[in-house]
């Protein structure tokens, strides 16, 4: 049924947030396109929303917020996702991540997980804290057409069909970024403003990046100097022992320290031992564990290339102090190639390990 669709302005800011509050659909420029908006706390708008853009499949609208605080509540974020986040929001990256308990399941169209994003754009973050809820903000346009960018457009294909437009135009030609990061590997779900190998780059950086290590007697004084080393860099450090370089046993140190990266904890891991191998096979022990046993800076770049080596392992009396440093550096700024082959490889090598399980 036809409506008359009211022509706003930014400057009309009560009445936007009256329209959302009361449950109705407000065309909104954003810093990237135009979107469709309506408030969270009115999930009963779903529906007609997914009407008015012709959309048939179960693909939930993401969640555009004001605040961090606005994402906990809706989201369980792991340390890489923190990171993130920090890095990247606000700004024009739509992130994927699993949902907190408590979300109704109507806004994640009954998914474990919820697309979220914090927009580049102060007027519409102050219009989310004023409306109170985060909004439910698709792209303005029908299903399969292209995204509108102006209001014009807006309503070239929604007059009469949604309450209210805010006149204007985007301030991008281009949807944002969309990564999904519910799982272990990140997906580049739409390509956007941020490509998938800046995010991958933004989780090297210095303080966004934590490190687990371990030694044994062998390796205790490489250990202590590359703390020193990472700490200058700008890394965060988790220091798995040993103290002292009194004679114990590898395994009670590693084992630890690969279960942290394993589990997230830590992004990741570098273990010593007098040789590096005792160190080497402990970590691979350990489910999720790639640990690369290097003694060569070439070796180090190729296994973070085609491996995508999680946990670092050297020889504390097998290597120069000054190789030592440089293997750390280099493995810890490649990224992985990303090569089909190389993936293909690092797929079969899980799939053995859940045979093994």
């Amino acid at each position: 049924m036809k409506m008359k669709t009211e022509r706003l302005h930014r400057q009309d800011m009560n009445r936007v947030v009256e329209l959302l509050q009361a449950g109705k659909i407000v065309a909104l420029p954003s810093d990237t396109v135009f979107g469709l908006a309506i408030s969270i706390n009115h999930i009963e708008t779903i529906d007609r929303l997914k009407e008015v853009k012709h959309r048939q499949d179960d693909r939930p609208f993401p969640v555009l917020v004001s605040s961090k605080s606005q994402i906990n509540q809706l989201a369980l974020l792991s340390r890489r996702d923190v990171k993130l986040v920090r890095h990247w929001m606000p700004g024009a990256m739509t992130l994927i991540v699993n949902k907190a308990q408590g979300v109704d399941s109507r806004v994640t169209s009954g998914k474990g997980t919820i697309a979220i994003r914090m927009p580049d754009d102060p007027w519409l973050i102050d219009l989310i804290r004023k409306v109170g809820y985060p909004l439910l903000m698709p792209s303005a346009n029908i299903t399969g057409e292209k995204e509108a960018r102006s209001s014009d457009e807006v309503l070239a294909y929604f007059d009469g069909l949604i309450e209210g437009v805010v006149e204007g135009e985007s301030l991008l030609d281009v949807s944002s970024t969309v990564i999904d990061a519910s799982s272990k590997k990140l997906v580049e779900v739409r390509k956007g403003p941020i490509s998938l190998n800046e995010v991958k780059k933004s989780l090297l950086q210095g303080g966004n990046m934590k490190i687990a290590l371990a030694a044994d007697h062998g390796g205790y004084q490489y250990k202590e100097i590359l703390k020193q080393k990472l700490d200058e860099w700008g890394y965060e450090v988790e220091d798995f022992g040993t103290h002292s370089e009194d004679s114990m046993d590898y395994s009670d140190a590693v084992y630890p320290a690969a279960k942290a990266v394993s589990e997230g904890r830590c992004d990741r891991g570098i273990i010593f031992c007098g040789t590096g191998i005792g160190a080497s096979i402990t970590a691979n022990k350990v489910h999720g564990i790639r640990c690369a046993l290097v003694n060569d800076v070439a070796v180090a770049e190729v296994t973070r290339l085609h491996n995508d080596s999680n946990v670092l392992a050297m020889g504390g009396r097998v290597i120069s102090e000054e190789t030592m440093v440089q293997i750390s550096k280099t493995w810890l700024d490649t990224l992985f190639s990303e090569d089909e082959r190389h993936q293909r490889r690092i797929d079969k090598i899980a799939a053995i390990e859940k045979l093994e399980e």
